[in-house]
């Protein structure tokens, strides 16, 4: 009995070794064929080494030296390595590794990110022609640095999850302890009347879309549930709630729900930054004050249309496509 368990062993080692060499081997043409198909799209993509390691539960590839431009010549991306996990038992989950410090050039100016941790996973469908199922992105000590103007962040979670269908999505971002530069503070908040430190982000949407999130698929979004968008910044807290849909010429458009508490500063920072007339500010913080109830929070109508962001018939700022 002892004899043929051994000789069970010694095939089954010998059969998986074989499968992990294969699938190494197929993980480095995968990998070389997606960067072979993105140059043919305009990407320009340079590197030292790209190697499988792992043997024998994981495919860990590495790529040393990366330099990643866009078809335009207007970004380049460098890093000393990225890396690139998956189960060998369970290729359609695969995980990221960035590097401590890595770098975006544009025109005239560098990016440079630092971070103590920052990861993705992304699981994709077991099928054979997969699509986004749900990511992660999570991060710890990120700094985003250009010049005098810099943002750090304690922590973060970025999520998406399929929600009923491969064209809707849940997406959640949540951000801790974000630190400003002097110089981005002062841009923010030029009345100076906030705090340095915004305490957190906290944001819950549902992204309907016009198709999957997947290879060769080039997915638009048709429509925005805004279940909670919350910053608290010292004592001001905003929070956003509401649906917005996307026309054909990229505009989101709907009627959304403005929480509001202490609110006076982000007013004084809008005129301060030419956002608003002195006047608009006065006739926009009494209308919101008539709104507030017994706890001092104001519940306030936002409206989203012709390509503008308005409060309370005030148009604040101009909408981006989506």
């Amino acid at each position: 009995m002892a004899k043929w368990m051994t000789i069970v062993t010694v095939v089954v080692a010998a059969l998986w070794s074989g499968w992990w060499f294969i699938g190494s081997r197929a993980a480095q043409q995968g990998a070389i064929a997606g960067i072979d198909a993105a140059r043919a799209q305009g990407w320009t993509i340079a590197y030292d080494d790209l190697s499988v390691a792992g043997f024998p539960n994981r495919f860990d590839t590495t790529v040393s030296e990366p330099r990643v431009t866009t078809p335009d010549g207007t970004v380049e991306w460098s890093a000393p390595f990225v890396q690139v996990f998956s189960l060998a038992y369970r290729l359609n989950h695969v995980i990221a590794v960035a590097p401590p410090r890595m770098s975006f050039e544009v025109p005239g100016e560098a990016i440079d990110v630092t971070n103590a941790d920052l990861r993705a996973s992304v699981v994709l469908s077991a099928s054979a022609q997969p699509v986004l199922d749900r990511s992660t992105v999570t991060m710890e000590a990120l700094r985003v640095a250009l010049a005098d103007l810099w943002v750090e962040v304690a922590t973060g979670r970025f999520a998406t999850r399929q929600a009923g269908g491969e064209t809707a999505h849940d997406v959640a971002l949540s951000l801790s302890r974000l630190t400003l530069s002097p110089s981005v503070r002062a841009a923010l908040d030029p009345a100076e009347r906030l705090p340095e430190l915004i305490d957190g982000v906290e944001i819950e949407v549902e992204v309907g879309l016009t198709d999957a999130v997947g290879p060769g698929r080039t997915p638009q979004v048709q429509s925005v549930l805004i279940r909670r968008a919350e910053v608290t910044w010292g004592e001001t807290r905003a929070n956003l709630a509401g649906e917005v849909s996307v026309g054909s010429d990229g505009f989101p458009a709907g009627a959304l729900m403005l929480g509001l508490r202490n609110w006076e500063p982000l007013i004084l920072n809008a005129v301060a930054q030419g956002l608003l007339t002195p006047g608009e500010a006065a006739v926009l913080n009494g209308g919101i004050g008539g709104l507030a109830r017994s706890d001092g929070e104001a519940q306030v109508p936002v409206t989203l249309a012709d390509g503008q962001l308005s409060v309370l018939g005030l148009p604040i700022a101009v909408l981006p496509r989506l």
